[in-house]
């Protein structure tokens, strides 16, 4: 993947809109929008027009910089954009220029990276001080926030209050209701709470801290494992059975950090052959009419890692908890999940990452998702 920085801008029609669609747009077709700075507007130059709007992107993509010009002329082109014969500049629906391309210069007649004007723009440098401003020009080896000291006056490009959204997003939209799962510390919560506000989606968390019987079962598990699993089944069951009566109906849908069939893999590890036998029979008749998630995303991650993860927490029930029983409740997650085959989940591995702790590793998060759904199939892990 190669990193590229493009600048966008429009002056005709409605101008967010326009440049919504083409990241889109850009997004969809040609790679991995990173980064957005904030969108400003400023005068038209070098000809009379309506006030533009603008905005600079950080684009991942595995195109060579001419099949990515020729893909962004057929996105300004299906945006409305008509090219004039003549030379000049003229008033467009929207218009989309590469400044950079990693560090590569590039001197073909109809494409120079470079950027021959970015540097004298202030309309391009100012929303690339958002998101590049260590960026080095390849041929004046300054940084964008060196050449931003260099201009001399950035008050006709006005910062706006709206922001655009970032596309990555798209591909998760539509699913009304999701479930995060994995094992115990994985960062089942915080991935749920983070994809509830940027999907503007309702939130339900389970409850575990009310559970009585929580810590009596880590001292003892044979003696309270099955006070603790039918406390969790009725519990889970009475939250999503009144799930409707929490929702903001101004909202789009639903992100669980937990599903019921949950309260089954675990009663499968901590109960003993009889004690599960009666759960499960109680189990499925309890369970039956429940919401059904449209999409379940599995976390992944070693027993190390989920070990460290747990003590960083700090929960004191949760100090005797061994990697042994992390790679029981890993195994059975898998085992009942592949029975699942009209389901539609997706496997995440996220052992490389920190997506509760950094920014850019939730964007690399949600990059993998991105990936998995786009996939014909999505595959279960050996």
């Amino acid at each position: 993947m190669k990193l590229a920085y493009l600048s966008l801008g429009s002056n005709l029609g409605n101008r967010q809109t326009n440049i919504q669609s083409a990241l889109n747009q850009i997004d969809k077709r040609l790679g991995d929008v990173i980064s957005i700075s904030k969108l400003y507007e400023n005068p038209s130059i070098g000809f009379k027009g309506n006030m533009f709007y603008n905005c600079c992107i950080g684009l991942k993509t595995i195109l060579s910089p001419k099949e990515l010009l020729n893909e962004l002329l057929v996105i300004e082109k299906e945006g409305g954009r008509i090219r004039k014969i003549h030379k000049g500049y003229f008033s467009r629906t929207i218009d989309i220029d590469i400044l950079f391309y990693e560090n590569q210069i590039i001197n073909y007649k109809e494409l120079k990276i470079p950027h021959p004007k970015l540097h004298k723009r202030e309309f391009v440098i100012k929303p690339l001080l958002d998101i590049a401003k260590g960026k080095i020009h390849p041929l004046f080896k300054k940084s964008i926030l060196e050449i931003g000291e260099d201009l001399e006056d950035f008050s006709d490009v006005v910062e706006l209050k709206t922001k655009l959204y970032n596309p990555i997003f798209n591909s998760l939209i539509d699913y009304d209701n999701i479930v995060v799962e994995g094992n115990i510390g994985i960062g089942k919560t915080s991935l749920s709470k983070k994809l509830s506000e940027d999907l503007n989606k309702n939130l339900i968390l389970e409850g575990f801290k009310d559970n009585p019987f929580l810590e009596k079962f880590y001292k003892d598990p044979k003696r309270y494992a099955l006070n603790l699993e039918l406390t969790f089944l009725v519990d889970r069951c009475r939250q999503l059975n009144d799930y409707k009566n929490q929702l903001d109906l101004f909202k789009t849908g639903v992100v669980f950090d937990y599903d019921i069939v949950k309260s089954l893999i675990f009663a499968g590890i901590t109960l003993s052959e009889n004690d599960f036998n009666l759960y499960r029979n109680i189990f499925y008749f309890m369970t039956k009419d429940l919401l059904k998630p449209n999409l379940i995303i599995f976390l992944m991650q070693s027993p190390e890692n989920l070990l460290l993860n747990i003590k960083k927490r700090g929960r004191y029930f949760e100090k005797n908890i061994k990697k042994d029983y992390l790679k029981k409740i890993n195994q059975a997650y898998l085992k009942s999940l592949k029975s699942k085959e009209d389901w539609n989940i997706l496997f995440i591995d996220v052992t490389d990452i920190d997506f509760v702790e950094n920014n850019s590793d939730y964007l690399e998060l949600l990059f993998r998702i991105k990936d998995g759904l786009a996939q014909s199939v999505v595959k279960l892990p050996n």
